[in-house]
């Protein structure tokens, strides 16, 4: 039985055991009142008037059965009072009495089921046993005839009772079990608070991780920047004096008067210039490498020829497998496509991949091979050394992976050539992979990809510089300096940029190119183009502040700024505009520099009188015992910096006007760029890397214009 029909039954038992409870209750009350008043009458026999008292009787046996078998009190309440109501036919003579019966069958058609029926059959049999024994003359027929009529309107009235009960049984049943749904919501709904309250707690702990996380991250990274900054002082120092007397002992050796040099000793010193060049460009990408994560790095992208790339990279390694019976091969299909690359950072991958074939090559060949495969240009460097073993290749690019970790090795190597290499390649949307045997050599080759407007028609060899179709977006930037432009294609790597270096080739260039758009960098207060020159440009112009060196040495009021590693040539470019100078007082506190600059100055050609001071107030002091002609000045010095050295000057009208040059170390220059960095933001409301951040957002929302 299901828990609905059981419902259903239940209130139906309870229906009938409470009309039963009542009816017998009103069966006791008619009782008295029908002995009370049939006492009062003389007339009648006192067998007669003992018959409402079987009425009482009959409700008193209902109300006991009632409790416990209502199912017997109602069928006893039924026929009782049939059994009372024959009776007092058998009696009494009153021709209304049958018709008494009409209430009997309502009663028995909701107390039994079926009851009506039974009812109304029992009566008319009641009836017709009257009329054959003859006492009683009910008229038969119509009696019969209301019977059945009242049987039939029992039947439908039950019938809409017992549906009513049935939907109402119907609707608690669905009522509870909502209910119940309810309860297993609410408990679901208790337990899901309770795990959000748990998820919560464990989010404002994960969060107070999170905070203590970024904390040591900022600290390590703090860490890391003063580190690399300290070893990008610490190594070029050196290297910069390598690099600048060796260039001037190549360049102009009568600076060291009148001595013969062999031309062995000439191409030597060549070396160590060469050598000192890229080994500065090395320590640059080292130092890179470990703010990579950070801040990434840059790519320097210019049009190389790919020939002169490689045939330098094969003059530098000659040495290092002299007095070996090595030979060195360079093979190239002719006319190579010109590539945009970083010239600096894919000679460095040649270079680290050639000096491990040189370090594990005693005897044989390494061969430089170059070819053109579909749109790319693959580089591979193939030796016959000592080769590597299967289970260490997938390791081999890992950073400071060595394949020998012995104590016996042959080479010194630190294991970060490989890992910067591959950052390289991958930074050019390359590839690197190598193919090895050991005992038997190694193959390293990677690819690098031909821009699309530099594509030649390898079939035929014929290069061709021409923009071809493009496939990116196309900016413009009018900038002449190669670091910005350099930042902008860092930070805009959907997009071709294209420098412009003349605002008057600039409205061409559109019309080569069609561009999404222009880029003007202008220093705050300056416009690099006028309102007639913009409108004739049919693209939008985004207008930026990013700064660079000149503004700084424009906001200092300075003649010029230099950065180390110095280039002889750079320095008296800067100088030759000044016009006659004869007296230079070099500030710097690297003792080795300040004579650097005096034997570049003494190559020039010019009778240069060199006064060296180390720090700023020995610089003071010479500026005030003598007043030269011009101000080569370091910013970063103990005891009184360039910058303080800067205001006495401009403090002193006698001072106020001696030229001012500053140089100063990459590494330091940074500091400089973040000084300049703040004198725009205060003109322009943004710092650098906001601007970026903008300009990338502006070109990612830019449309076609053609």
């Amino acid at each position: 039985m299901s828990k609905f029909t059981y419902s259903v039954d239940n209130s139906l038992k309870e229906l009938r055991s409470r009309l039963a409870w009542r009816s017998s209750i009103v069966l006791i009350g008619f009782g008295v009142l029908a002995t009370w008043y049939l006492v009062l009458r003389n007339d009648i026999p006192l067998i007669a008037a003992g018959l409402p008292c079987l009425l009482i009787l009959l409700g008193r046996l209902v109300q006991v059965l009632v409790g416990k078998h209502p199912t017997i009190a109602c069928h006893t309440l039924v026929w009782g009072c049939i059994a009372v109501l024959a009776d007092c036919m058998g009696w009494f003579a009153n021709p209304w009495l049958p018709y008494s019966g009409i209430v009997c069958l309502f009663l028995s058609a909701i107390l039994i089921d079926n009851g009506g029926w039974l009812t109304a059959i029992g009566l008319t049999v009641i009836i017709g046993g009257f009329d054959l024994i003859g006492n009683r003359a009910y008229p038969f027929v119509e009696l019969t005839t209301l019977f059945s009529l009242a049987a039939l309107t029992s039947w439908l009235s039950a019938y809409s009772l017992f549906t009513a009960l049935h939907w109402y049984g119907a609707m608690e049943a669905r009522s509870e079990q909502l209910l119940e749904e309810t309860r297993d919501h609410r408990a679901q709904l208790s337990q899901a608070l309770k795990s959000m309250e748990i998820a919560y707690e464990r989010q404002k702990q994960i969060q107070l991780e999170l905070i203590w996380a970024r904390k040591q991250s900022e600290e390590a990274r703090r860490l890391k920047e003063q580190f690399a900054a300290n070893m990008s002082h610490e190594l070029r120092t050196p290297l910069n004096l390598i690099f600048g007397f060796s260039e001037i002992m190549y360049q102009s050796p009568e600076v060291y008067g009148d001595v013969l040099w062999p031309p062995v000793l000439r191409r030597d010193i060549h070396q160590i210039y060469r050598s000192s060049q890229h080994l500065l460009a090395m320590i640059d990408d080292i130092l890179e490498l470990s703010r990579f994560e950070m801040t990434g790095f840059n790519l320097n992208l210019e049009h190389v020829a790919l020939e002169p790339l490689l045939r330098d990279a094969f003059e530098i390694v000659q040495p290092l497998v002299r007095g070996r019976p090595v030979q060195i091969n360079l093979d190239m299909v002719p006319d190579l496509p010109i590539l945009e690359i970083d010239p600096t950072r894919i000679r460095q991958v040649i270079l680290n991949l050639l000096n491990n074939a040189c370090s594990f090559t005693e005897a044989g060949s390494i061969d430089i091979i170059a070819r053109c495969v579909d749109h790319n240009v693959l580089i591979t460097i193939r030796d016959t050394g000592t080769g590597i073993p299967a289970d260490k290749l997938p390791y081999l690019f890992e950073e400071f992976y060595q394949v020998d970790h012995s104590l016996r090795r042959s080479h010194s190597r630190v294991g970060l050539g490989l890992s910067i290499s591959k950052r390289f390649v991958e930074a050019h949307g390359g590839r690197i992979w190598v193919e090895s045997q050991e005992g038997a050599g190694s193959c390293f080759t990677f690819t690098l990809p031909i821009a699309e407007r530099f594509l030649a028609d390898v079939t035929n060899g014929k290069p061709t510089n021409e923009p071809a179709a493009i496939s990116r977006p196309c900016l413009l930037i009018l900038e002449r300096d190669e670091a910005i432009v350099s930042i902008v294609r860092h930070h805009l790597k959907q997009c071709d940029v294209i420098q412009v270096e003349d605002s008057k080739a600039l409205y061409d260039a559109t019309l080569k190119y069609r561009p999404r758009a222009v880029i003007l960098n202008n220093r705050p207060g300056y416009k690099k183009l006028d309102s007639s020159a913009k409108h004739e440009i049919l693209v939008p112009i985004i207008e930026c502040s990013l700064p660079r060196p000149a503004w700084l040495a424009q906001d200092l009021a300075v003649n010029g700024y230099v950065a180390k590693p110095i280039a002889a040539q750079t320095l008296l470019d800067k100088i030759k505009p000044l016009g006659d100078v004869k007296d230079v007082l070099v500030i710097d506190d690297d003792r080795g520099f300040t004579l650097l600059i005096q034997r570049i100055l003494q190559s020039s050609g010019t009778l240069f009188e060199v006064r060296r001071a180390y720090n700023g107030v020995q610089g003071l002091a010479a500026l005030h015992e003598h007043i030269p002609d011009l101000v080569l000045l370091d910013l970063i010095m103990p005891e009184l910096d360039g910058l303080g050295v800067l205001a006495h000057m401009r403090a002193d009208p006698k001072l106020s006007a001696v030229p001012v040059i500053l140089i100063t170390s990459n590494d330091e220059g940074n500091e400089t760029n973040a000084t300049s960095s703040i004198l725009v933001q205060q003109r322009d409301g943004l710092y650098p890397v906001e601007v970026l951040n903008c300009l990338n957002a502006i070109v990612s929302n830019l449309k076609v214009h053609y």
